[in-house]
Order: C-alpha cells, then structure tokens, then sequence
C-alpha cells in the first residue's frame, strides 16, 4: 500500500466483523459505517426473533497524544426482559467514546483520562468488539419499563393496590393509645 493510497472499508463486506491493523487504522485516519444486528454480539442478552434491532455507527480511526485513537458512536437499541413483568422491552442505546487502543497494560496507565484505554491484542481490532462494549455499558442493570403504563401487569397491580388502600389499610398501633390509659 502506497503512501497515497487510502484504507477503503466501503467494498468491504461486513467490515465491522474483521480484524484490522490499529496502526495502520490509525495512520490512515479510517472510519468505519457499520450496521450490526444485536444478535451478533454474543455477550447481549438473547434477542428475540422479532423485532430485529440494529445498532449504527461509525468508528473513526486516528492518533492522538502518541496513541492510536478509536472515536465510536452508535445508536439503535437491544431488546431486553422487564425484570417487573418479564415481557420483551426495547432499550434505546445511544452511545459515545473515545477510545485508546493499546497493547499492554503499561501502555494503559499512560492513556490520558479523556480516553478510555482498550487493549487490542496482538495490534489488532475488531469494530464489533468496540462496538458491543459501548453497547453493554450503556444496557440497565435491572432492565425495567420507564413507563409503568407499559408495564400490563405491573400497571395493573399499582392501580388494584391504589383502590384497595383506603379499604384494607392496617393500623396494627391504632388503639394502643386506649390501652396506654388503663
């Protein structure tokens, strides 16, 4: 490859889910569109088979403060369980990073804090591996409906409980006042 050549993803096919070379990555500033279906990362939670969720992005290559530099953003969003009423839900993902590829660990606590260092084995990357470490820290702990309304079983529980409140509410000290006076 020539010094005036440029590192071309687009006649690639599937160019996320290929290793690459960080410094060559780096020294020809590439960047990288990709469209990856959340099944594909194997460290999410089992997608089901409808609907299909796609996360989109790009991944910008360059050096920067003696590093090789990955700059990712991705949206779309995963399918998760409600952990209140164990239904599918859609978690929207809109991520950020910027990204120091390193190769040792030595390497890593040189990394200036506006980075977060990830260890490229061997010099090598994968922009589905980036990618679905973006994906993962931007998923919920315990995965729930932020509307209860959309919760069925949950919504329907609170509004059960809130019209048998005034009614069966126990007041276990209620005559102990009474019982203090004897």
């Amino acid at each position: 490859m020539g010094e005036d050549d440029t590192y071309d993803t687009r006649p690639m096919s599937q160019a996320w889910s290929q290793w690459h070379d960080v410094e060559r990555l780096s020294a020809v500033k590439a960047d990288i569109d990709f469209a990856i279906l959340a099944a594909e990362f194997p460290r999410l939670p089992p997608q089901p088979a409808r609907p299909i969720e796609t996360l989109r992005g790009q991944v910008q290559f360059r050096r920067e403060g003696g590093f090789a530099v990955a700059e990712l953003s991705v949206t779309g969003g995963v399918q998760l369980i409600c952990q209140r009423c164990l239904k599918y839900m859609r978690q929207p993902v809109d991520g950020h990073a910027r990204i120091a590829l390193v190769v040792s660990e030595t390497e890593a606590d040189r990394v200036p804090p506006e980075f977060e260092p990830v260890r490229a084995p061997e010099g090598c990357v994968r922009v589905l591996d980036l990618v679905e470490e973006e994906v993962l820290l931007a998923l919920p702990i315990v995965p729930l409906h932020e509307d209860l309304s959309e919760c069925v079983p949950a919504a329907a529980l609170a509004k059960a409980e809130a019209q048998d409140a005034p009614h069966s509410m126990q007041k276990p000290f209620e005559r102990l006042g009474e019982l203090l006076k004897r």
